[in-house]
């Protein structure tokens, strides 16, 4: 996971406002990399990041996010974005802030209940996701519970992985999933319908191996692991075309994003 040094104030911060909004994988991510940073740190124990980090791939508002990391310090990295931030998503208008209030307490009254009703995770080990062996066993899992590989975004963590797609007889909604060995499955709307998914099946995979074995080098963190990969779509260059961005781990950590094919599109190097 991305991260950088803890914030050298030791400040905590309170994330208020607009709890009862649904969050983004992206978000998702950003809580992961608070949590990765504070087990790194002490601030968790390895049951307790492994425990948080579960219920992090599995949240749908930034009420259930909070819940997870209100009590650490937050990565320097990180104090600006959504997840972390105060003055997330402000509105002008006083009583949509009261409302947001009543609902975020109310959400966290259900959190409670659905963490502490929340069944152990899947016995079975899964393979680690970010290495080709691991990559190769999800995608086989993915095609066997949707029947395709098509997707818009998915993230693979070692042990897990979130995941978005267009829902399977209605391309103008998402299909979200987590995944621990199983899937967990909800549907959202708001999905563009022209939106063209990326084929999982044109990744190269012993191309990628080699690349995953290489990437802390690539990025000048001889020694550091994988974080976690993201499939999505970049901006890079006039097509937004399908990339695999691998992330080392590590206060100094880097990134290296290529094609499905493999051939590197940028790195950025890791923090000196």
């Amino acid at each position: 996971m991305e991260t950088s040094r803890p914030a050298t104030s030791g400040r905590t911060w309170s994330r208020t406002a607009n709890r009862a909004l649904r969050v983004r994988d992206s978000d998702r991510v950003d809580a992961c990399a608070v949590l990765d940073a504070a087990r790194a740190d002490g601030q968790l124990t390895q049951a307790e990041h492994a425990e948080r980090t579960r219920s992090a791939m599995r949240a749908r508002t930034f009420a259930q996010l909070d819940a997870l990391i209100d009590d650490l310090q937050i990565p320097a990295n990180l104090v600006d974005r959504p997840v972390a931030s105060p003055a997330r998503r402000r509105s002008s208008r006083r009583w949509l802030l009261a409302t947001v209030v009543v609902l975020a307490a109310a959400l966290i009254g259900m959190l409670c209940g659905w963490v502490s009703s929340d069944g152990p995770v899947a016995s079975h080990k899964t393979p680690d996701m970010t290495t080709a062996a691991g990559i190769r066993s999800f995608l086989t899992a993915y095609r066997a519970h949707f029947g395709d590989l098509l997707a818009d975004e998915i993230t693979l963590h070692p042990d897990s992985a979130s995941i978005e797609r267009p829902a399977a007889h209605d391309r103008s909604k998402s299909e979200r999933a987590s995944y621990r060995g199983e899937f967990d499955t909800w549907t959202t709307a708001g999905r563009d319908p022209d939106r063209q998914p990326i084929d999982l099946g044109g990744l190269d995979i012993p191309k990628l191996a080699a690349l995953l074995a290489g990437a802390s080098r690539s990025v000048g963190a001889p020694g550091a692991g994988i974080s976690h990969l993201i499939i999505d779509r970049t901006t890079l260059g006039r097509d937004e075309q399908a990339a695999v961005t691998i992330y080392t781990e590590g206060a100094h950590s880097g990134y290296l994003m290529v094609d499905l094919t493999g051939e590197p599109l940028y790195i950025a190097k890791a923090n000196s």
